[in-house]
């Protein structure tokens, strides 16, 4: 006799992908080859942040440990308890609505950001038989509401001498500038490093790349930080002549979450700009603190390249992957400035949504963005 099957969809959304703010809305669907008597059946749509690593030094170690509930919302598909659910095709409808606050889904090294929704069979005098299912959150970050600090023109200079024992060389300066600090995914950021060598060290080339910091904070047995990065975009320059010159870069920014944080995950970006030398030398580094939102600016920052303008909206680079719903406009956006997009939010880990269900009714795969390194 085959046992009860539960399935949860979302309405005109199968990736489940929803943005801070909007409407989630699906059903349930369960079917029963028999009649089955249960104390309830309900609904438990939750969020939940938790990080875990485990730290060893000689014979001591120790578990880190950190979690936070994000959402949690309830709701009984059933309006009666102690009830005999007929046997057949039964549908439930539910509907509920995203907190604009909620951080962005997330799957890292040593942590996660995730959603679930999971219809929950209460059965009398026999264990809960259960059914989940994951869903991706977008937090909604408009880079307008941080004109002041973000549209912004950075620069920042370094100098550095070689040592050549017993002398130190003349100074190598290098200048890093770009046109703002906030960008949204697709857009490029343009990047201008002028150099001035009157060192007897030449410069080879110069790598520009965005980098990821991901903070997993601990709260028991205590506070502790653990910070991983990884580099997620790169482009690099030649250095043909050294002297004196300047050189453009442009770096696209790919499909990722945006800045964000709860009490117990943060996620960053930094755009480093490093200048490779020739010898056994360290490499100097320019590093820009960058926030990437889900809405651009409503104007176009002035430009310091001139061959290429700035490129904003969805890349054809994934154009197989499904796309997540675009975010309604602000009535402060421009409507000719590009939207952000997301090629596939969630993409390279696969997850069996009932792989924690000792009782599961259902079987659902999930997608989500991966933060460990490939």
């Amino acid at each position: 006799m085959a046992p009860p099957h539960c399935e949860i969809h979302f309405d005109n959304n199968p990736q489940g992908v929803f943005h801070g703010g909007q409407i989630m809305s699906g059903s349930v669907e369960l079917r029963l080859d028999k009649p089955k008597l249960v104390n309830d059946f309900r609904l438990v749509i939750s969020g939940r942040a938790d990080v875990r690593w485990v730290q060893q030094k000689g014979r001591d170690r120790k578990t880190y440990i950190g979690e936070e509930e994000l959402l949690r919302a309830e709701t009984k598909l059933i309006p009666q308890s102690n009830t005999e659910i007929p046997a057949g095709i039964h549908t439930y409808n539910f509907a509920s609505p995203i907190p604009l606050h909620v951080p962005t889904s997330f799957e890292g090294e040593h942590g996660k950001i995730r959603y679930t929704v999971r219809a929950i069979l209460d059965r009398p005098w026999k264990l809960d038989q259960a059914c989940t299912a994951q869903f991706t959150v977008l937090k909604s970050l408009n880079l307008n509401h941080r004109i002041d600090t973000l549209k912004v023109r950075k620069k920042e200079t370094l100098v550095k001498t070689f040592y050549f024992w017993p002398c130190t060389s003349s100074p190598l300066r290098i200048e890093a500038e770009i046109p703002m600090s906030g960008y949204v995914p697709g857009q490029r950021i343009p990047i201008t490093v002028m150099l001035q060598n009157a060192s007897s060290t030449s410069v080879t080339s110069i790598n520009s790349s965005l980098q990821r910091k991901v903070s997993y904070i601990s709260q028991r047995p205590r506070e502790l930080i653990r910070v991983v990065g990884k580099s997620l975009a790169s482009v690099v320059t030649t250095v043909t002549h050294d002297e004196s010159n300047t050189y453009y870069q442009q770096l696209e920014i790919p499909s990722i979450a945006p800045t964000g944080k709860c009490s117990v995950l943060a996620i960053e970006y930094i755009l480093k700009v490093k200048v490779h030398v020739n010898g056994l030398h360290s490499n100097p580094k320019i590093k820009f603190p960058i926030t990437i939102g889900t809405i651009p600016f409503t104007s176009s920052p002035a430009r310091i390249i001139a061959p290429t303008s700035l490129s904003g909206g969805c890349t054809d680079e994934i154009d197989t992957l499904p796309t997540a719903p675009q975010l309604q406009r602000s009535v402060n956006t421009n409507e000719d400035s590009p939207p952000p997009c997301y090629e596939e939010a969630m993409t390279g880990v696969t997850i069996n949504a009932n792989d924690d269900e000792s009782n599961a009714i259902g079987f659902q795969v999930s997608k989500f963005e991966s933060g460990k390194h490939k």
